[in-house]
């Protein structure tokens, strides 16, 4: 059903749409559309799929497949074909149920609470001297990691699959203790070959192999190098217009000739490292004082200066090509199809606090 079009008018704006938004489907596999059994993508899901005694195949081996496939095996499937055109670092998930002793403990002891957070926090915070800095600690942490994947899979033909091959980090780490004990289920193949092509019943893999399925589960992941919403600046000019080379944003908040705007999350904002809720707290910090200058000043607008914009992204640039993002050996949705990396902040999010802890208004063209 479609809704009323509502026109709304703001003299400020936030595009608060979030990175991962917008499903991204195959563009270069054939026949998706001669499919005749169910399908759906991970971020648009069908609640009305029966998995019962069905053949499926699982198109990914994401963030989001290792969530799905675990819990798709539990449904009674016949068979789970997952579809692997490149293999994940995983670490364990380390989570349990908190005893009704430590609920109490937490209770009257708060700074018990505290001081774990901050553990948790400089713990995350750590990775970036292996990440971003290179530091050899890199080579202990990615260890610890292969050791879990040699402890977790027996079979050496399978181990062989699941290992990736390029730098711990390059891709989105991934956080799970059900997907390698998964893989092993006795109605579960892994396929490594990719996709040639979709008949109306099965897919047919690079090798000649065919995998007769019912259901096909896309978890392809998202459009990360375009905006999820057309968005119009000066003159008509349009976000995507401008980002078409790359996709760029002072402190990954605001845009040349895109007044007013601020974009939360936006390029070069996001973390590989840690929680993006770090990342927003300060980036509603500086929307605060920003809106709060405005105010005081009695301003109309306010515009990135393009050569201060142009500043920051080559300084941003500059550390990231140093960083496991740009060298570890792998091509991620961290980076764009040239291989410039549009997403990840490079270094600690306390730095990144620091910067957006006040409006630097002198950067700003404003006008009353």
């Amino acid at each position: 059903m479609d809704r009323p079009e509502v026109v709304v008018l703001a003299s400020k704006y936030s595009a608060t749409t979030g990175p991962l938004s917008n499903a991204s489907y195959p563009t270069d596999i054939p026949g998706i559309d001669q499919f005749q059994g169910q399908m759906c993508h991970t971020a648009e899901w069908d609640k009305t799929i029966d998995f019962k005694n069905k053949r499926v195949a699982v198109v990914g081996t994401g963030a989001s497949a290792i969530q799905v496939v675990p819990e798709i095996q539990q449904m009674n499937v016949s068979e789970l074909f997952v579809f692997q055109r490149t293999p994940p670092w995983i670490i364990p998930r380390d989570d349990r149920r908190i005893s009704d002793f430590e609920k109490r403990l937490l209770t009257y002891f708060p700074i018990i609470q505290k001081l774990i957070r901050r553990c948790l926090y400089w713990s995350r915070e750590a990775l970036v001297l292996s990440f971003g800095y290179r530091w050899p600690t890199r080579y202990v942490n990615q260890e610890l990691v292969m050791s879990n994947l040699n402890r977790e899979i027996k079979d050496i033909e399978l181990r062989r699959k699941v290992t990736p091959p390029w730098d711990l980090g390059c891709k989105r780490v991934l956080i799970s203790s059900d997907w390698y004990p998964t893989l092993q289920k006795p109605n579960v193949k892994l396929v490594t070959n990719r996709i040639r092509e979709i008949k109306s019943h099965s897919i047919i893999s690079q090798n000649g192999d065919e995998y007769p399925v019912d259901i096909i589960i896309w978890s392809t992941g998202f459009q990360t190098q375009k905006f999820a919403l057309p968005i119009y600046g000066i003159n008509g000019c349009s976000l995507d217009e401008q980002w078409s080379e790359t996709m760029k944003a002072y402190r990954g908040i605001t845009v040349p000739n895109f007044p007013n705007l601020f974009i939360l999350l936006g390029p070069n904002s996001r973390l590989g490292h840690s929680s993006v809720i770090i990342m927003l707290e300060a980036q509603l910090k500086y929307i605060v004082e920003t809106l709060l200058y405005i105010d005081k000043n009695n301003l109309r607008s306010f515009s990135i200066k393009q050569n201060v914009y142009d500043a920051y992204n080559q300084w941003i640039q500059s550390k990231l090509n140093k960083t496991v993002w740009h060298l570890g050996g792998c091509h991620s949705w961290y980076q764009n199809a040239k291989g410039t990396v549009t997403t990840i902040w490079p270094d600690f999010t306390w730095i990144y606090h620091l910067l957006m802890k006040k409006f630097d208004y002198q950067n700003y063209i404003l006008e009353k």
